[in-house]
């Protein structure tokens, strides 16, 4: 039956209607019973059902259902601004364009999207920010960029006010350093007729380098600077790997106030005399920072 199997084929290869190829060695009746022979085993094979048709047929329906469930998830990413689509096979069909397309490792973001329908306007969004705050981010936004200008610039200020502060006061030690070398001379009567014009002297020197209005400044600059401080803080969510200079906003912080700890940028840090900024400790050393 093998040999059967392997030989057999429809048709009389002279008549030109089977596919046996008669060899010079098979006689009629040979080749008779391999035509027939095959066909009965061909209507006993067709009588029999075909599993693999069921799982054809199975797959293909299963596979239309996932096809039309995924259309359904992103159709209203489609970009359909005229409401042309309306046939159920086009829409399917255009989904599984955007399946197709946007699940490729190669796609990247400089990819046009005009077959998509996205959301760029965040008008909803700042209204309902509007609501909840009660005022209007764009007001707000220009707020708080003038509080960080005055913020710096009141930093700049202080700053001065320090050093016209500690520049007096390095005036009035000399000045004292030189009284106390008049108290040490080799005492004479002339000496003592020194004594009037000398204190109309230091009289006028110290009403003429007067620290108060310079400490006032120091003081009053603070005071804005420490408030400025508080409303530029809750803005100041730094996201970067070096934190910005606390005091100017720009520049990346390098170093740390001994013993307070306080951080930061090379220029501002230089400008502060002998206070830190931020807490008024006296300022004993520095250390240099470095981020890996």
């Amino acid at each position: 039956m093998d040999s059967i199997l392997a030989e057999a084929t429809f048709g009389d290869q002279d008549a030109g209607s089977g596919p046996v190829h008669a060899s010079p060695n098979i006689g009629p009746m040979t080749a008779t019973i391999h035509n027939i022979s095959t066909r009965n085993l061909h209507d006993i094979s067709t009588t029999l059902p075909d599993e693999r048709q069921f799982l054809r047929s199975w797959r293909r329906q299963l596979q239309d259902c996932m096809n039309q469930q995924n259309a359904r998830i992103v159709r209203f990413l489609l970009s359909d601004p005229s409401g042309a689509i309306t046939a159920e096979e086009e829409m399917t069909r255009r989904c599984q364009e955007v399946l197709g397309k946007y699940s490729k490792s190669t796609w990247s973001f400089t990819s046009s999207t005009r077959d998509l329908s996205l959301s760029t306007t965040a008008n909803s969004a700042m209204e309902e920010i509007e609501r909840e705050i009660g005022i209007a981010p764009s007001v707000l936004h220009d707020i708080m960029r003038r509080v960080v200008r005055l913020y710096v610039n009141t930093a700049t200020q202080l700053c001065t006010a320090e050093s016209q502060l500690e520049d007096k006061l390095k005036r009035l030690e000399v000045i004292i350093g030189r009284i106390n070398d008049l108290m040490f001379l080799e005492p004479t009567v002339q000496l003592g007729e020194l004594q009037t014009p000398v204190r109309t002297y230091l009289d006028s020197v110290l009403e003429k380098i007067s620290i108060k209005d310079n400490y006032c400044e120091v003081v009053e600059q603070y005071k804005k600077f420490a408030a400025l401080k508080g409303l530029v803080s809750l803005g100041n969510f730094q996201q970067g790997h070096i934190p910005t200079c606390s005091i100017c906003m720009t520049r990346e912080i390098s170093k740390a106030a001994v013993p307070c700890g306080h951080t930061f940028c090379e220029d501002c840090y230089r400008k502060q005399v002998a206070t830190c900024y931020i807490c008024r400790t006296q300022i004993r050393d520095h250390v240099r920072l470095f981020f890996a």
